[in-house]
């Protein structure tokens, strides 16, 4: 019983080690957004207009450096970072459907009511064109996210492992 819970003990330790990251930092706030070793960044370097997509491999915070699949990049010299939103995907595909189901009901409505006066009305066709529009231009407008680096935001190089001797790392 006791090696089980010696053993039960040491596993939970593993998890324990810290790690290096890329910190991305605003000015007066306390929340902070942290990217690991293994995340895809898409980043812009400084006097480019291309954003380029890479895992990182390892960060070097010493050199300042984050080490890419095919370079190594100072992190001073990234201009910014793009983010892809997932929610203008979601809510554009509810649109449709809903523009969808809006102009069907409304013409199986005035197709089987048996009522001469109501009919499909343009305002049915307004509702319908409406809806789908917005889900064409929602991923178009609001598809990702940019922030860029300069006076508010920064980006740190964290090496959050504990050493007693500072310089073994």
């Amino acid at each position: 019983m006791r090696i089980a819970l010696l053993l039960f003990c040491l596993s939970l330790t593993t998890g324990l080690a810290a790690q290096k990251v890329l910190q991305i930092e605003k000015y007066g706030s306390p929340k902070t957004t942290k990217i690991y070793i293994g995340d895809p960044i898409s980043y812009q370097l400084k006097g480019e207009k291309s954003f380029r997509l890479a895992y990182i491999e390892d960060i070097r915070p010493k050199d300042s450096l984050l080490v890419l699949g095919d370079r190594y990049v100072n992190v001073y010299d990234i201009a910014a970072l793009r983010y892809e939103r997932a929610w203008p995907e979601a809510v554009s595909q509810s649109l449709f459907w809903f523009g969808t189901g809006w102009s069907g009901f409304a013409a199986i409505g005035f197709s089987f009511d048996g009522n001469d006066e109501t009919s499909y009305r343009w305002a049915d066709a307004f509702v319908t064109l409406t809806s789908w529009s917005l889900a064409y231009a929602l991923p178009k407008l609001f598809k990702n996210k940019d922030i860029k680096f300069g006076d508010r935001r920064r980006l740190r190089l964290l090496d959050l492992r504990f050493s007693e001797d500072p310089g073994a790392y």
